[in-house]
């Protein structure tokens, strides 16, 4: 029995050598857009796409969305699912969420916005109140982490 708990653990770890290494992590970009800032638009990373957090910027105006929560809010969801579009993907993929809000007071209007967008599989969701970007214009930011695997 020994001899041959052995072999099996042989084998196997001989396969799990043996095997490629994963791919190396690969940004994503929306074709023709381009980050406010020094980041990726997201970084696909194994079975994972990890977006950074988007923003309520129309990329078509060059300007942020009126500064109330519900046009900001359907924004950072177009631009959320451009970003998941870019990696071949969509709001069903996505298995968690960060919401940072401006304001806290903006929770109940967010919300149900929230909610249209994920009708069916819920992912998990943290939400940060009371989160200061230093501009008036931003209300609020979305990050998320969609599950992807490679086939």
């Amino acid at each position: 029995m020994k001899r041959a708990l052995a072999l099996a653990a042989a084998v196997a770890f001989g396969a799990c050598a043996a095997s490629a290494p994963p791919p190396a992590p690969q940004a994503i970009t929306v074709p023709g857009a381009r980050s406010l800032g020094p980041y990726a638009q997201a970084v696909r990373a194994g079975d994972y796409v990890f977006l950074s957090g988007i923003v309520a910027f129309d990329a078509s105006t060059g300007k942020f969305a009126p500064a109330r929560i519900g046009p900001q809010t359907r924004q950072v969801f177009a631009n959320l699912q451009a970003v998941l579009a870019a990696a071949g993907l969509g709001l069903d993929d996505v298995v968690k969420t960060t919401v940072y809000l401006k304001n806290p007071a903006d929770f109940p209007r967010m919300n149900p916005i929230y909610a249209r967008y994920f009708k069916g599989r819920k992912p998990a969701r943290t939400t940060v109140p009371g989160v200061d970007w230093g501009r008036p214009d931003v209300l609020i930011e979305i990050e998320a982490i969609a599950y992807a695997p490679r086939r």
